[in-house]
């Protein structure tokens, strides 16, 4: 029990009496602003080329090399809903822009293994459609990797792509870059098809 000496008890006294007790002012409020769809402190190229160096990721069948092909390299969480509409809303490019996703872990204990298992399956590609099919499964969200002997090296890629996205000053998934053929880097948030086609030029 907290025990008020008499000096204290007569301070006390004197100030409620003089009206020195201030009313407490109204509870604090935090609040945030929004954050910018692209981190003012992101750089665009270095993503890029660092994904490409030192990422591993999925490339999508598309397009043949060409002086004038771009190419996107998209950064994505397995467990992360938007990341799978936007591969649906890039969709209509496949045939003209190639696209490379970069599975990264952000979001769940889940996400560096259903990574890892897509990077390590004999097709890429179909094991990420795969991923997508079981997305809204009852039991397990995508890939169901509870009893999967993963290799060590595309769990270790998973985070390398993790971590290649945080030092570019990346954030939020889906977060992109495309490489454009006039040697431009264009940062591309999680966006809808028009957008899209907007940011880098093409045609619906």
């Amino acid at each position: 029990m907290t025990r008020f000496s008499r000096r204290e008890a007569l301070f006390g006294a004197a100030l409620l009496a003089a009206g020195g007790f201030v009313a407490p002012a109204s509870a604090y409020t935090s609040s945030w602003p929004a954050k910018p769809a692209v981190p003012t402190d992101l750089n665009a190229e270095e993503l890029f080329c660092e994904l490409e160096k030192n990422g591993r990721g999925v490339t999508l069948k598309g397009p043949e090399d060409a002086d004038d092909l771009i190419v996107v390299r998209m950064v994505f969480d397995t467990q992360c809903p938007w990341c799978l509409w936007q591969m649906n809303q890039y969709a209509p490019f496949r045939d003209r822009v190639r696209f490379v996703w970069h599975p990264v872990a952000v979001l769940s204990r889940w996400s560096a293994p259903q990574g890892a298992a897509i990077l390590s399956a004999k097709d890429p590609e179909a094991t990420l459609v795969e991923h997508e099919t079981h997305f809204r499964d009852a039991d397990f969200r995508g890939l169901d990797v509870r009893k999967m002997q993963l290799p060590d090296d595309a769990i270790d890629a998973v985070w390398t792509n993790s971590k290649i996205y945080r030092r570019a000053g990346g954030r939020d998934v889906p977060f992109g870059v495309a490489r454009m053929p006039d040697g431009r880097y264009v940062p591309l948030p999680e966006e809808k098809t028009q957008d899209f086609a907007e940011a880098l030029g093409l045609k619906l």
